[in-house]
């Protein structure tokens, strides 16, 4: 349910407004969290078999995948919007061109709605050697160094958002009755900003989303020490989404711990990891990233 909840009413990772041209056409779609919505989690908070029973449908180990299926429900479930339908493939002469995220209908704005989802996860370079900063949405790279800012936020305003404006797009909607839609994105995730020389936000960046750091295993301890907490979890990724809660945890390790690990983990396997600090309730305080010594540099492919 924390999950649900993050997904659909955190805020988002950038400001669309800010990072599209105004006649673009394409929307963040941000739903608030009103009484009777948080009254809803509330009810699934107390009795989550309707949730457990979508999510059983299609079991995933992907995280993006897990994160589209909490917007589907929350889709479906809603007395404001109505799933049409999701995951629609669109081909043209034996090829993909992609697929629709989801389509909705929005009571309140009387429309069909084309939504893309997105999570994302990116680590800010540090500053250049010379003192300069970066602005440069290319210098925020996802944890295997394949992924970027720049590159996903293209694809989605460029690609993925315009797949009902191609003419595959356009039949594969009016086969659901649908003849123009909405654009809309919900793009959600967190941004790491390095231990040592942070960059500024990338453009857009929203500041209703918490800065998190990020940091070398070489520097795991002097961090660990200036935090008021004393236990640390280190995330599977169908963990990522919400903040941890984990009052009798058997998983957790001391900052002596933690290193051990992550330098063992590191020799078979240079991918960063997500750790989570715990508080003394059991609840996440903060999170972030360790990486191997010469991330962003090591051949992580």
């Amino acid at each position: 349910m924390r999950d649900l909840a993050w997904a659909c009413f955190s805020p988002p990772l950038l400001h669309i407004s800010r990072v599209t041209e105004r006649e673009s056409g394409v929307y963040a779609c941000t739903p608030q969290l009103s009484p009777e919505r948080a009254a809803w989690l509330a009810r699934l908070d107390r009795d989550p078999a309707a949730l457990l029973e979508h999510l059983s449908v299609r079991p995933t180990h992907r995280l993006g995948v897990y994160f589209e299926q909490l917007w589907h429900f929350f889709l479906q479930q809603d007395p404001e919007t109505e799933l049409i339908a999701h995951n629609i493939a669109v081909h043209e002469a034996g090829k993909t061109l992609g697929e629709f995220d989801a389509i909705y209908y929005d009571r309140q704005l009387g429309c069909h709605v084309h939504l893309e989802l997105a999570v994302k996860y990116f680590l800010g370079l540090p500053r250049n050697r010379g003192g300069g900063y970066s602005t440069n949405r290319r210098e925020w790279l996802g944890p295997d160094r394949r992924d970027s800012l720049a590159a996903k936020l293209d694809r989605l305003l460029q690609h993925q958002s315009r797949l009902g404006d191609t003419a595959a797009g356009k039949r594969r909607l009016a086969a659901l009755n649908i003849i123009t839609t909405r654009k809309e994105i919900a793009l959600k995730g967190y941004l790491f900003q390095p231990l040592s020389a942070p960059p500024p936000p990338p453009p857009g960046y929203n500041p209703a989303c918490a800065m998190n750091l990020w940091l070398t295993c070489e520097q795991l301890d002097r961090h660990c020490a200036g935090l008021d907490t004393l236990d640390f979890l280190i995330l599977p990724k169908m963990a990522w989404l919400s903040g941890s809660q984990h009052p009798a945890c058997t998983e957790k390790l001391d900052r002596y711990e933690l290193k051990a690990h992550a330098l063992a983990r590191f020799v078979k396997d240079p991918h960063p990891l997500l750790i989570s600090a715990i508080d003394r309730h059991g609840l996440e305080a903060n999170r972030f990233f360790v990486t191997p010594p010469d991330w962003p540099n090591h051949g992580n492919q």
